[in-house]
């Protein structure tokens, strides 16, 4: 018997948009659906009068957090920013010092938002590399020392009530995947490889309309595949001959200092590229090839309807997509790449924050979690 909470997935999923698609789609009869949308409006999840998710019942946290920086902010059920915070912070900052200081721009977020809509339902949150599903925590991550193991939950506790607030945690590549699926005008993606090439490279991958997370969030490390051009270079995994090594951020950031131009990150290679600057152009052109090697094989493994191409360095999207595209043409085959399209992350630079507002949206209106409500 499908419960309040499923009609609401249904209503603000956009499966559903009347009483008759509500009646088809569970089975129920058309008074029995209308008994369920009235617990629905009565907990204020409902707009009264329509079959529309209330935006005001309650706000969500996005939390994205980086190597060097974080992003924040507050969005209402709908998905709609109302608040957000982006800062940069010393590189190597473990969890313990910097959580605090996350918390404080929360509240002090929350508290500019006036009036703020509704209570915090739920939080979403990012990290680079492997996450522990079950206990909602970082793994291992030479990107992200000092969060190994570390319980973020506890940190929250300030937002929630008694019972605490829905806390989420993914691998970053996975919720810019996620952000694929939300609030995306285009016509929707159900199968596509989300890259994001940022200080490391790492890829989400959507499946019918699915995202897959894989064991420990790392379905998609494509960034520690050994590859032959690597050689030996050392990665910062520990390894040698990783992609990173010749393709992600932090590599081309250090080829290009040794060049002779002042770089810290690779935002900085993305805008000298855009300035014009050769040598930038030539890194990230050369970095686009060596990733679309390796996604040429994913193309023929998964046959996605679209690459999808996110994170700092698609900043300079014409120039770094034209380098994955060229390798990936040339190397998948012809059958595969057909319809294939190369696009820009939907939410450019937000695109991480929407999608842990995704992330938090699931969790926190997940049917199960509407009938405790009720």
């Amino acid at each position: 018997m499908s419960s309040a909470g499923e009609l609401l997935e249904l209503l603000r999923t956009g499966r559903a948009t009347s009483l008759d698609e509500l009646a088809d789609l569970t089975g129920l009869s058309e008074e029995r659906v209308a008994r369920r949308l009235e617990q629905l409006t009565a907990a204020g999840l409902v707009l009264p009068g329509q079959l529309t998710l209330n935006p005001d019942a309650g706000v969500v946290l996005g939390v994205a957090v980086g190597r060097s920086r974080s992003q924040l902010a507050v969005f209402d059920l709908a998905g709609r920013e109302l608040a957000g915070d982006t800062r940069d912070h010393v590189v190597g900052l473990s969890a313990p010092e910097l959580m605090p200081q996350l918390v404080d721009r929360l509240t002090a977020m929350l508290a500019a938002v006036t009036p703020l809509p509704g209570p915090v339902l739920g939080i979403g949150m990012s990290l680079p590399g492997a996450i522990d599903p079950v206990r909602q925590v970082g793994l291992e991550n030479p990107a992200m020392r000092g969060w190994e193991g570390v319980e973020l939950a506890p940190y929250f506790a300030a937002f929630g009530t008694a019972d605490g607030v829905p806390f989420q945690v993914a691998n970053d590549a996975e919720v810019l995947a996620r952000s694929e699926l939300f609030g995306t005008t285009r016509r929707p993606l159900r199968n596509a490889l989300v890259v994001k090439a940022s200080t490391g490279i790492a890829l989400g991958v959507l499946a019918d309309g699915r995202v897959i997370s894989g064991q420990h969030g790392l379905a998609g490390d494509i960034g520690h595949t050994r590859v032959d051009v690597a050689g030996q270079l050392p990665c910062r995994c520990g390894a040698a001959g990783c992609l990173e090594t010749v393709a992600a951020g932090w590599a081309l950031v250090k080829r290009l200092v040794d060049s002779g131009l002042e770089a810290g990150h690779v935002r900085d290679l993305a805008a000298a590229a855009l300035a014009g600057d050769g040598v930038a152009r030539s890194l990230l052109r050369e970095s686009g090839r060596q990733l679309g090697d390796l996604l040429a094989v994913a193309v023929n493994l998964l046959n996605p309807q679209a690459i999808v191409l996110g994170g700092d360095m698609a900043a300079a999207f014409d120039l770094y997509s034209a380098g994955v595209r060229e390798s990936v043409l040339s190397r998948a085959s012809a059958t595969a790449t057909r319809d294939l399209v190369f696009l820009p992350a939907t939410h450019g630079d937000s695109a991480g924050l929407v999608g842990c507002a995704a992330l938090a949206l699931e969790y926190a209106l997940h049917p199960a979690r509407v009938e405790a409500l009720l």
